[in-house]
Formats: C-alpha cells, structure tokens, sequence
C-alpha cells in the first residue's frame, strides 16, 4: 500500500505487504516516533500558516433520518482556516463532488477513535456520517477502504419535509 495521503482523516500505519521484507527493529522504531512527527508537523504547518478565524455557525442538532444538502464549495471553503479545516477538520479533495447534492444523515459523530495511537476521543463539535457518502480512493493512492467522510453541520443544510 505504501504511504497514505497525509490529507486523510484516518491516518493508519503501513501495512506489510507480502513481497516486501521489513526490518522488525525499523517498523519498530518508525512507528514510535509517527505521533510525535504528525505533532511536529502540525505545529509548524499553525507557525507558519496561522489559522484565519472561522465563522461561527448555529449547530442544527441533525439526527439520523433527516435530510440534509451540502452546501456549495464557495460556502464551505468561507468555513475554513488556512489550513481547510474548519474547527479542526479537514475538507478533503474529494468531498467536493458532494457539494449541492442532498442525502440522510446516517449517523451522528461523537466519539472516535484514532487508529494510529487508539486514544479515544470525544469531539467538540459533533460531526454527522451520510448516507451513501463516503472515499472512493482517488485522492488516496487508490486507497479501497471506503471510509465514510465527516461532515460538519457548517457544511449543511437542513432540508425541511
């Protein structure tokens, strides 16, 4: 599989493919030191692009079962920082291609997990699952883990019945 795109927001660690021969003590150390380079990376990426401030948005408190549309790429995009996130989510490449499109909320995004350190989280400002949203791999080296996207309700818009 090799490097994943660092833009994903489910970082995992390398899998050993079996044609390709590890060093036991490398992987080893490689994967003690991966957080504290995310980390090193993260706080040099605020240095020297520091976040513009984002705009507030009401939460709409959205449930399973209701329908929502994402709104446009120009809204969105006037959500995030400079470094796209918005309240520290990233907007991937390929969320783009839902952009106007109007689908169910699935499920309701309050605890997670972080596969490469397996600290549970709970999330500030819950995030929602779409129905029939999720990676197609594109932007990730062809990536066929299918992941579903995390969507901010400041990237929706409840629809009314």
């Amino acid at each position: 599989m090799g490097m994943i795109n660092k833009s994903c927001n489910f970082l995992a660690p390398d899998v050993k493919e079996a044609s390709v021969l590890f060093d036991p003590l490398l992987v080893r150390i490689k994967r003690k030191i991966r957080p504290y380079t995310f980390a090193v990376n993260a706080r040099l990426n605020n240095y020297f692009y520091p976040k513009k401030i984002s705009i507030e948005m009401e939460p709409l408190n959205l449930q399973p079962g209701e329908w929502v549309e994402v709104k446009s790429i120009e809204e969105i995009f006037q959500t995030l920082d400079n470094g796209k996130r918005y309240k520290g989510l990233f907007f991937m490449p390929d969320m783009e291609n839902f952009c106007g499109k109007k689908f169910r909320v699935f499920k309701r995004v309050e605890i997670i997990k972080l596969e490469e350190t397996g600290e549970v989280r709970k999330l500030k400002t819950p995030s929602v699952f779409l129905e029939g949203v999720f990676c197609n791999g594109e932007q990730h080296e062809g990536c066929d883990r299918a992941c579903f996207h995390f969507w901010k309700e400041a990237w929706l818009r409840k629809i009314s019945d």
